[in-house]
C-alpha cells in the first residue's frame, strides 16, 4: 500500500549504500561512520526503499518473508532511524537489496530526487563464492557444492542474492534510467582494498564533506567462510549466544556505542576469522562462471559506467 503523508523530509537520507552484497558494503558503512559530518543509521539493512510497497504475503512460502521481516517497512519507522543525526550532519544508509529490487530506483527518486547513491562492486563470480562463503558461516548453504551455481535449474538462479545479484549492469541501468550520472558513484572492490584512503576521500568529496578525516582501515570486517569449531562460534560469532544475552539486558544505545568501538571490532573481527577456513575459488571455475554467465552484463556494465572492465573479464 503506497504510504502517501505529511513526513518530516529534514530526516530523508541525504546517501545511499545501494550494493552490491559481499562486496565490501559492511567496511564502506562502518569506515563512513567515523567522519564527524555524517550519521550512518545503527541499523544496516533496513531495505526500506525496496520493500515499501510489499506485504508479508508477496512472500508467502518465500524464504524471502524472513529478510522481509527483518526490514523496515513503514515509512514512520524508517525516518526514526535518523533522529539521533546531530544538526548539520548528512543521513546515510546501507541496503544491498536496492541495486536489485525492482521498485527501489523509484521509490528513492519518490523521496528524494536528489538522492547521492554509492555502489560497490565486485567481480561477480568472485562475489558470488563470498556469498556462498557467507552462507557457509551461517549454516545456510543453498546446496552443498558451490559449481551448482551453473545449473538455471537449481535455487542459484531463483533467490536475488545469488547468481541474479551478480548482473550489475542490468540492477544499475534502472538508476542511470532515474538519477543523474553525477549522483551515482561506482567503486570497485579490488581499488577500496588497494587504495582505501584515495577511495573515501574521493566519496567523502562526492558526499560533499570534508575529505581530510582521518579513517581508521585496521578492522576486517564481516569475513566469511566454513566454520571450524562450533563451540568457538557459539562464544564469539556473529549470532553468539554471550552476544544474544548481553543485547537483552543492556540499552540499546549503550550496546551500539560498544560494539561500534574500533578496538572492540578488530579484536572480534580477528578472533573470528581465526575460527573460519576459507578454500579458494579455482580459477577454472571462476573463469567457467565469468565466460557463462557474467560475460555480456560485464560488457553493458562497462558502456554503462564507462570504465575499462577487461581485468574482469
Amino acid at each position: 500500500m503506497l504510504q502517501e503523508k505529511t513526513l518530516n523530509s529534514q530526516l530523508i537520507p541525504d546517501f545511499l549504500i545501494i550494493g552490491a552484497g559481499k562486496s565490501g558494503t559492511t567496511s564502506l558503512d562502518n569506515y563512513l561512520k567515523q567522519h564527524p559530518d555524517l550519521y550512518i543509521c545503527a541499523k544496516k539493512e533496513p531495505n526500506f526503499f525496496g520493500y515499501e510497497l510489499n506485504s508479508p504475503e508477496d512472500f508467502a512460502g518465500s524464504p524471502e518473508i524472513n529478510h522481509y521481516n527483518n526490514s523496515v517497512t513503514n515509512i514512520d519507522d524508517y525516518l526514526k532511524l535518523f533522529e539521533p543525526a546531530n544538526e548539520g550532519q548528512l543521513k546515510g544508509e546501507t541496503s544491498n537489496t536496492y541495486m536489485y529490487h525492482d521498485k527501489a530506483a523509484e521509490r528513492i527518486k519518490h523521496y528524494n530526487p536528489e538522492m547521492k547513491m554509492l555502489a560497490v562492486l565486485r567481480q561477480p563470480a568472485e562475489r558470488l563464492y563470498s556469498r556462498y562463503l557467507h552462507l557457509a558461516r551461517e549454516d545456510r548453504l543453498p546446496t552443498p557444492n558451490f559449481e551448482d551455481c551453473l545449473d538455471k535449474e537449481t535455487i542459484w538462479w531463483e533467490r536475488n542474492d545469488l547468481v541474479k545479484e551478480g548482473f550489475y549492469g542490468k540492477h544499475l541501468s534502472k538508476f542511470y534510467n532515474l538519477f543523474r550520472a553525477d549522483q551515482i558513484k561506482v567503486i570497485l572492490y579490488d581499488e577500496m582494498r588497494a587504495n582505501p584512503d584515495q577511495v573515501l576521500k574521493s566519496i567523502f568529496q562526492f558526499i560533499g564533506v570534508s575529505d581530510h578525516v582521518e579513517v581508521d582501515f585496521s578492522v576486517e570486517y564481516n569475513k566469511s567462510g566454513f566454520i571450524k569449531n562450533k563451540k568457538v562460534d557459539a562464544l564469539i560469532g556473529q549470532n553468539s549466544r554471550p552476544k544474544e544475552f548481553i543485547k537483552k539486558i543492556v540499552p540499546k544505545s549503550l550496546f551500539e556505542k560498544f560494539k561500534n568501538q574500533q578496538f572492540v571490532q578488530k579484536r572480534l573481527n580477528d578472533a573470528r576469522a581465526k575460527n573460519l577456513a576459507r578454500p579458494k575459488l579455482s580459477q577454472e571455475l571462476k573463469s567457467q562462471i565469468t565466460e557463462n554467465i557474467y560475460k555480456d552484463d560485464i560488457l553493458k556494465l562497462s558502456q554503462l559506467i564507462n570504465k575499462d572492465l577487461t581485468h574482469w573479464l
